[in-house]
């Protein structure tokens, strides 16, 4: 993909949430059951960088003591501040929430790593281009321990009757789909006004590719979410110890 249609989507997901944050926010009530089953799979940890983290909730849930964690330092970072803004306040201390792009290349520069775990829900499909996303995790990686736990997932909107009627083409934003790679797509919101965002549709045979490239070691895989149970692919990691 060309940079500047890279550009041009990651401009329009920001876009689309900065303006549609409450809704967006307001659109997920409690985790989903695919998020708690990989922080209850991620084992024993007391440090943890959630990337993509939007309005913060993984760390409120953690602050909670979800599957017995006891976290002292938790770390969410999203490139989207109206997200961030949604947040619930009252975080303990040692748990933070910071505004980074996490699309730029030099993103884990701005974030201290040594982290015992990391997760990055729902954020990589929104990343355009393979190599912008390979980028993504090998900064993920960086912020690990050798050794630690990691857990991606990825939106698995096709699956879905309903949400695939949310494809709309691209000459709503003036691109040809030859602008685009294979899998991607435009999706229509309508909640609170319409919006527009892209999203890419992941295989599981890419996405388990993708974080071996990064460094990772997949350690299991599953779906999970929504009334069909599948719209969210979820890998559990550990970092590669060279």
């Amino acid at each position: 993909m060309k940079t500047a249609i890279a550009r041009r989507l990651l401009r329009l997901n920001r876009g689309f949430y900065d303006a549609f944050a409450a809704d967006f926010a307001g659109s997920r009530s409690a985790l989903q059951p695919g998020i708690v089953r990989a922080l209850e799979a991620l084992g024993s940890f007391r440090s943890i960088v959630d990337v993509g983290c939007g309005d913060g909730r993984v760390g409120m849930a953690l602050a909670g003591g979800i599957a017995g964690h006891r976290v002292s330092r938790y770390l969410g970072v999203d490139y989207s501040e109206g997200l961030l803004r949604q947040a619930s306040p009252g975080m303990p201390p040692g748990f933070r929430l910071m505004v980074c792009d996490v699309t730029s290349a030099d993103w884990p520069n701005q974030v201290r790593g040594g982290f015992d775990a990391a997760v990055c829900f729902s954020a990589l499909h929104h990343i355009p281009g393979a190599r912008r996303r390979l980028r993504l995790l090998r900064g993920v990686r960086s912020l690990l321990k050798p050794g630690a736990q990691c857990a991606v997932s990825v939106w698995q909107f096709l699956h879905a009757p309903r949400l695939q009627r949310k494809i709309v083409s691209w000459s709503e934003i003036g691109l040809r789909p030859e602008d685009v790679d294979a899998g991607d797509y435009l999706l229509d919101w309508r909640r609170g006004g319409r919006g527009l965002r892209y999203v890419h549709s992941f295989y599981e045979s890419e996405l388990m590719g993708l974080c071996r490239r990064a460094g990772f070691a997949p350690s299991d895989v599953y779906r999970s979410d929504g009334h069909s149970g599948n719209l969210g692919l979820y890998i559990l990691l550990h970092t590669v110890i060279y």
